[in-house]
């Protein structure tokens, strides 16, 4: 179930491009033989997890960075790895756990660290009294920002692997249950419920001509469509979804 306490305030992400130190800002450029389809979803190619719940933790932060080291990880090893978002409300303190937190950090964190596995840690949407990260872990190489718009995003996209974003969340978004959700200027500027991070897995065009983001939310398995997911206007940075768009190598 959705819980507005779980969106982060609006005075939280200060645009991280600016004060990042870890994600570096030269991404490496897709070789690509052919122009991108029209169509494109890492969900078909065996490399996403099942979309989980954050539950009353403002953690959309750890659930975004972790399920882009899964897919990462996924399309750069052929190993599915259900990894713990818990590791960085324990471990990460330059993080916030349920009061917030910063990609910026977090893939820090991930590069120096690493992840637990789910079933090592799992999943209890607070910051625990004691890190403790026993078993295997899974880093990352490198973090990048992107290009902050569509034709960008769908090169590394295609060619490198699903996206990290962040938006603005309007009122409208919670009910949200099919279609392209288009926010309009205004409700991403006035109807702002929170801020929130979430994974871009692909690209499509309805049938009516619109273009859209799939994307993978962390609000359980029955919001949305499609056990999580929702499609999110592409290619008008609708509520900021272009503005600050990350790529990772694993």
């Amino acid at each position: 179930s959705f819980n507005f306490q779980s969106l982060l305030p609006l005075s939280f992400y200060k645009t991280l491009r600016e004060k990042a130190t870890f994600i570096r800002r030269d991404p490496p450029k897709p070789e690509r033989s052919m122009p991108p389809a029209d169509f494109f979803d890492w969900r078909t190619k065996n490399v996403i997890s099942p979309v989980k719940a954050q539950g009353k933790c403002g953690s959309c932060w750890a659930f975004a960075a972790t399920a882009t080291v899964e897919a990462a990880w996924a399309i750069a090893h052929k190993e599915m790895r259900n990894l713990s978002e818990q590791t960085l409300l324990d471990c990460d303190l330059e993080d916030n756990a349920c009061d917030g937190g910063d990609e910026d950090k977090a893939f820090r964190f991930i590069h120096r660290h690493g992840l637990a596995y789910a079933a090592d840690l799992p999943y209890v949407a607070h910051r625990q009294n004691t890190c403790s990260i026993t078993g295997n872990v899974t880093k990352i190489d490198v973090a990048y920002f992107l290009h902050p718009d569509e034709q960008s995003m769908i090169d590394w996209l295609v060619g490198f692997g699903p996206v990290n974003i962040g938006i603005a969340v309007t009122q409208d978004m919670r009910a949200y249950k099919g279609g392209v959700f288009t926010p309009s200027a205004e409700d991403c500027k006035n109807k702002v419920i929170g801020l929130h991070s979430l994974l871009i897995t692909g690209y499509g065009t309805s049938d009516s001509g619109e273009k859209y983001w799939i994307v993978k939310n962390s609000w359980g398995n029955t919001w949305g469509v499609e056990h999580g997911y929702i499609y999110f206007a592409r290619g008008i940075n609708a509520c900021g979804i272009e503005a600050e768009p990350i790529g990772i190598l694993a």
